[in-house]
């Protein structure tokens, strides 16, 4: 939880910085580019912090990425009339506005942080202060290039600051992919060694060690894919991921909806959420400058009730993304919500028929936020950039391309499923009651008692024949939690007699894959690649997964052959984007913008 606010201020030419959330006022005001200026300790703190500042741009983190950039892929689309002819709907060009903005917040995260880099060694400080600035610097610079490279391949590699104004230094050509990745592996590895541990940093938005293993190993295994193909990197990926797991810092939310609910309260999970993007305010007064649009855009739609919180509703579930849940997979209903909103006040209304297509993602829900008054504009939810879960899975994928499965990443795959069926929540719950006897001359529903077993809460209601008189079934209205054995049934009252019924309780591994889906490397590949769509649905990572898996193509017509005929919003959309999709798609084309100012850019093929 915040314990501080917005206590960064500007007071002339000294910044006063003391802040707890990295991300806390207007990034532009932190770069200052005096020869004066890096002179101090107080200074640089502040300068870094203008370089975590990019993160929640508009064309990035805070706008454009949620939703309105087509990364949801085969598991979600964009609806929505604003976006019509752009990178959203498959529909992009050089001239795109969305991947211009991408473009530049990168860069301009870069340039902030080949500034403090330059002058790293300037101040008198603490030397291990210095290193902490100079490895979040260095992260970070990597991060936005890794973030450009994965876009956009081929890209110029700047690494040291380019002055403002200054158009003879913006005359740079490509560097290749491989050589951009090389240089952000490079960079990361040394910050691994500069940054503090885990439980050593201020919030979840500062980069820890944990951080750089965790996104080192995702840099190695993109590496190892389309369209690097260095296949020596799935063994890299395993040690930076390995690094994380035996560190001993980091664990599960038992409860995994409640990671959502940390986002959309400011309350910080370290265990589970290893580095986010953080966001404060809702977008009024002095906190104009400082929220984002996590829930707004990518939620669930409501426009008319302020006290739920507005969205737009941005992106839609695909069927093949529901029906891949299995159906006690308690992911489901988060992620891809069971309901739509109606009303001012507004009410929940649930679906009750399979429309897939028209139902909203869920997994950021503002009507958990505490803040008020709701904006319509900005939230203060943060947005996870990297979980332990993505950790256990990303080592999981490593490894079995090494050598194989063997019985530790098996566990690992299936203790991520045990969350998903609620096994540390809740442990055993009550999974079926059934009626071996009906007993006699039942005039009402008798009352059932469900009793030992070890577990409580549980709770069920009996259904008579009124012909009969018999309790002819029973249902379950709670299935409680942390039975250790099946309960005992019992009925009372309703005037009868004589009805009989026993209980079932779930077991451990009921949600573990079946074995046969995790013998030998092809099939436990592929059920580690569906595990990550349940798992890291709408958190801006699906794309990139298909791309260096070489299945874009493949598995976006697939979802158009499933994308349903008709003329609504939802339908039309669809069939847009999953039919106008091509290999081209794979890559983003340079800004049309940026050719024009840098003219050694070459355009990408096929743009």
């Amino acid at each position: 939880m915040k314990h501080i606010k917005l206590i960064c201020l500007l007071a002339s030419s000294m910044v006063v910085a003391s802040c707890q959330k990295i991300l806390e006022i207007n990034p532009d005001e932190y770069i200052i580019r005096s020869e004066t200026y890096y002179s101090t300790e107080l200074q640089l703190e502040t300068a870094l912090l203008g370089v975590y500042a990019k993160l929640a741009d508009d064309g990035l983190y805070a706008n454009n990425m949620l939703g309105r950039m087509g990364l949801e892929a085969d598991e979600g689309f964009c609806s929505y009339s604003a976006d019509k002819g752009s990178v959203a709907y498959y529909a992009a060009s050089p001239a795109d506005v969305k991947i211009l903005a991408y473009w530049k917040s990168l860069y301009e995260g870069i340039n902030n942080a080949n500034a403090v880099l330059d002058n790293i060694n300037r101040p008198v400080m603490d030397e291990v202060k210095r290193d902490r600035i100079k490895g979040q610097a260095l992260f970070l610079r990597a991060y936005y290039y890794f973030m450009l490279v994965n876009k956009f391949g081929d890209v110029p590699l700047i690494l040291t600051q380019t002055i403002s104004g200054d158009s003879d230094a913006v005359q740079i050509a490509k560097s290749p992919a491989k050589k951009v990745y090389d240089q952000v592996i490079v960079d990361m590895t040394i910050a691994a060694d500069l940054v503090a541990d885990a439980d050593a940093v201020k919030s979840a938005g500062q980069v820890s060690k944990s951080a750089v293993w965790g996104i080192l190993a995702r840099v190695c295994l993109y590496m190892a894919g389309n369209p690097i193909n260095d296949a020596s990197k799935y063994a890299e990926a395993a040690k930076w991921a390995g690094k994380v797991i035996s560190s001993g810092k980091h664990e599960l939310n038992a409860n995994y909806s409640q990671i959502f609910i940390n986002y959309a309260q400011d309350l910080y999970d370290m265990k589970e959420s290893i580095w986010e993007v953080e966001f404060w305010g809702n977008g009024l007064g002095a906190y104009n400058s400082t929220g984002g649009m996590v829930g707004r855009n990518n939620g669930i739609a409501n426009t008319v009730d302020d006290n739920i919180g507005y969205s737009i509703g941005v992106i839609h579930p695909t069927a093949w993304l529901y029906n891949l849940y299995p159906a006690n997979d308690l992911r489901r209903d988060w992620s891809i919500a069971p309901f739509a909103y109606s009303g001012d006040p507004a009410t929940k209304v649930y679906w009750t028929t399979q429309t897939y297509y028209q139902r909203y993602a869920g997994k950021f829900r503002r009507e958990y936020e505490l803040l008020k008054p709701k904006s319509q504009s900005r939230t203060p939810q943060n947005f996870p950039l990297l979980r332990y879960s993505d950790v256990l899975l990303m080592y999981a994928e490593a490894v079995n391309e090494v050598s194989g499965p063997n019985d530790e990443i098996k566990d690992l795959v299936n203790s991520v499923r045990r969350r998903a069926f609620g096994k540390y929540l809740y442990g055993e719950r009550v999974r079926t009651i059934t009626v071996s006897n009906g007993g006699n001359n039942y005039t009402s529903a008798p009352t059932v008692y469900i009793s030992g077993g070890g577990g409580t809460g549980a709770t069920a209601t009996a259904v008579i024949s009124t012909t009969t008189g018999k309790v002819t079934s029973v249902t379950i209205t709670d299935p409680g939690s942390f039975f250790s054995a099946a309960p005992t049934i019992s009925f009372s009252g309703g005037g009868g007699t004589g009805a009989v019924a026993s209980a079932t309780i779930s077991t451990f591994n009921e949600g573990d894959f079946d074995p046969a889906d995790l013998d030998g490397q092809l099939a436990f590949r592929l059920s580690v690649r569906d595990e990550r769509a349940r798992e890291l649905s709408f958190e801006a990572l699906r794309k990139n997964d298909l791309v260096r898996w070489g299945l874009l193509m493949a598995n976006m017509k697939t979802i158009l052959l499933e994308v349903p005929s008709g003329t609504t919003v939802f339908a039309t959309s669809a069939q847009f984007i999953y039919s106008n999709v091509a290999n081209r798609d794979i890559l983003w084309p340079i800004p049309s913008y940026e050719i024009g100012v840098n003219r050694k850019l070459v355009q990408n093929e096929g743009w």
